[in-house]
Parts: structure tokens; sequence; C-alpha cells
């Protein structure tokens, strides 16, 4: 039995639109620090494969930071309501780290800085993320995450508008901007979203106990619901393989198109348009037929972009087959959470669950970079899409595991469930 009131099952809008804005004042730094960081490292270090690494180091970090922040958060929620002084705290003090990175000198001062920004940025990472299943029904999530990914498309272009009018005038002041968006955007989201009330569902099982990290993490491993274990590995894979995208992009577009950085760095701009627009329907169309299916068939789009995008030969061809990606990828980015959300067995826990999808992002985003820039220097830059496509169709295959396996027994599961069928 689930007690909730019955004016929290409409859509809150406002909760959206603020919920989206703290995920774009988030995001506004990642999307820069993927697509300008590597042309920093290019300065001191030629391989792909160890750029890539490095460039997965923030996610290495997020494997660690992210599961044990959202737990913190989740308690913290339970006490004092809300989780707001976490945001208001670590954004300020990312904002300045990320400032800090063309200021490096020396690569021993760019990892610093680099390494200081990312653990700080993934401590509250998850925690954004879980506002949407704080203040919307399990019946509007997909919608919510919707607009929430409308956000992220937004600091797409914002990013490449950046990088083609300020990086190739002034890179110091490139950074500045967006270390303003996050804190100016976080600010202002957590004082709107204290004006919303937060969606209450609490199931009978969940009331009375009190579960640790180290048994949410178990239950993922032994609980005979195996959905949550495929859809974190696909998870992994497809959050993985889109990181390595995004941080080897721009020297891509350097290497193989004779781009300057910053034109390299704003070839994403038509995708962020597509992301922008299909974010909605593609809610809607997963809320009325299967979000996984949704998912899976996004990822093989996704694949299909990269495949037409390894046959492009101009800037306005990539740009145009990188709209293809973002579609499939659009797919996936709004639904994949919404699943984790809908199966899991303690819903008093969402934000440690967000972090456990976090985490299996993070752990994607950590090796896959490296492994496509190492398929990179075993054969050329120009195989690079092609490589990528095969690492995204493998992502696909998970997910139709997902599909297929069997509706879990265990109580106080989401109704939202039938969805996956």
């Amino acid at each position: 039995m689930t007690t909730q009131n019955p004016e929290m099952n409409r859509f809150n809008k406002k909760a959206a639109f603020f919920v989206a804005l703290a995920i774009f004042a988030q995001e506004s730094v990642w999307n820069f620090y993927d697509a300008q960081v590597p042309a920093s490292l290019r300065q001191y270090i030629s391989s792909a494969a160890v750029i890539g690494l490095l460039m997965g180091v923030d996610n290495l970090l997020g494997i660690f930071v992210q599961p044990w922040m959202a737990h913190k958060s989740d308690l913290r929620k339970a006490k004092a309501g809300s989780r707001f002084r976490l945001l208001l705290i670590g954004a300020p003090v990312a904002a300045v780290l990320f400032a800090l990175i063309p200021w490096a000198t020396t690569f021993e001062m760019l990892l610093v800085v680099m390494i200081g920004f990312a653990f700080v940025a993934n401590g509250f990472k998850s925690i954004v993320e879980a506002l949407t299943a704080d203040y919307q029904a399990p019946s509007h999530r997909s919608k919510g995450n919707a607009v929430a990914r409308i956000g992220v498309a937004l600091t797409i272009l914002a990013s490449a508008g950046i990088s083609y009018i300020v990086v190739d005038r002034d890179v110091r002041l490139a950074f500045f901007i967006p270390s303003v968006l996050l804190i100016v955007g976080m600010f202002l989201a957590c004082r709107g979203l204290k004006s919303q009330a937060p969606h209450v569902a609490t199931s009978e099982s969940d009331a009375g106990e009190t579960v640790g990290l180290k048994g949410l993490v178990l239950d993922l491993f032994t609980s005979p619901d195996r959905r949550r274990l495929l859809l974190l590995v696909a998870v992994f894979g497809a959050q993985g393989t889109w990181s390595a995208i995004r941080s080897q992009l721009t020297p891509y577009a350097m290497e193989v198109l004779g781009l300057t950085r910053g034109e390299a760095g704003s070839i994403g701009f038509p995708a962020g348009i597509a992301f922008l627009l299909a974010a909605l329907p593609v809610a809607i169309l997963a809320e009325r037929t299967s979000r996984t299916v949704v998912c899976m068939v996004g990822m093989v789009v996704l694949s299909l972009g990269c495949v037409a995008t390894f046959f492009a030969t101009s800037a306005l061809q990539v740009s145009i087959t990188m709209i293809v990606v973002a579609l499939g990828w659009c797919a996936f980015a709004i639904n994949a959470v919404v699943i984790l959300w809908s199966i899991v067995p303690h819903q008093k826990y969402l934000g440690t669950y967000t972090g456990f999808y976090w985490t299996a992002a993070a752990l994607g985003a950590t090796l896959m970079p490296a492994i496509l820039g190492l398929l990179v220097d075993l054969t050329a830059w120009r195989y690079m899409m092609l490589h990528a496509a095969g690492l995204c169709f493998l992502s696909s295959l998970l997910l139709l595991k997902v599909v297929r396996s069997p509706a879990p027994r265990e109580r106080g599961l989401a109704t939202e469930a039938r969805n996956l069928s």
C-alpha cells in the first residue's frame, strides 16, 4: 500500500523547470570540460589513449564519490527535508576549481585542478540528478527527466557557442563563463525548488526500515530481480561510449577535418538543437509504449549515426550525422534512469539508486574513452566513429536482455514496472 497526496500525481511544471536549471548549471561545466580539456592535455600529451585515460579520471572518482554522497543526501533529506545545503556548498567550490584549469602552466598543475574539480563536482552530480524523482510522481518522471535533459542539451549549445566565439580569443574567459553559470544557476534552482512541495510516496516496507549503503549494494547482486543489474551494465556501456565520443570529438574533428580548436569544439551545435527538440516527444513515446524498448532502439540509432559520421568527409556532413547520434542518445538518456527508479525496492533511497546509476555511468566513462583512444592509436583517427558504433551496438544487446528478463517478485517495487513489458 502507498501513502500519497492525490495532488502530487500531477506533473509539476515549475519543479521540472528548476530541476532543469540545476542540471543546466551542473552540466554547463561538465560539457565544456569534455569539449576543451582534451585540447589542453594535447599541449603536453600526443597519445589519444593517454588523453582518453586522463579524461576518465573524473569518472573514476565518481565511482566512489557519487554513491556515498547520494546516500548521505538521502539521509539528510529524511532528517532535514532537502538536499540543498550540499548543492549550495559544492557548486561554488567546483566553479572556482574549474575556472583555474586554463591558468595551469605545467602538466602537474593541470592535473591538480582537473582532479580537484572532478572530486568536488562528482560529489553533487547524483544529488542533482535525483531531484526529478524527488519532485515528480512516477507516472511523470519521463517527462520530468526529458525537461532535465533539455537543460543538458542547452549546455551543448552553450558549450559550442562559447567554443566558437570565445575559445580562440581568450581561453581563460571561456572557462570562466561556465563557472559563473554553475554558481548562479544552482543558487536560483535551489531557491525555486524550496517553494515547491516534493512528491511523497513511501511504501509500507520502506517506512520503518533503514538500509545502509553496503546493504543496498549487495542487494543489486543478490536480488532475484536481475533487471537492475542488467540495466546498470547497459548504462556502463552506453554512457561510457557516449562520454568517449564527447571527449574525443574535438581532437577527432581537428585531426580528420583539419578544423581549429574553436571550430571543432562547436561542431556539435546542430546535435544539441536536435536533442532539445526531440526530448519531450521521446519521453511521451516511451510512456505510451515501453521505456526499455525505446532505450534499445535509441542505441541502435546511435550506432547508425556513428557509422554515418565515419563516412562523412566535411564539417557540415559531420554536423548532420551527429544529429542522428544525438537523437539516439536522447532516447537512452531520458528513459534509462527512470526505468531504474521504477523498479527499485526502496523508494526512500532514490538518491542512492541514482548514485548507482551514475556510478555505472562513471565506470563506463572511465574506461571507454581510453578504450576508444587505444583503438584509435592502433588504427587511425579516421576510424574512431566506426569503433564507437560497435561499442554502442553491444549496449543495445544488453538492453534486449533487460526486456526479456522476468518480472521481479520482491515487495515494494514501484507499480510503474509495467512499462518494462
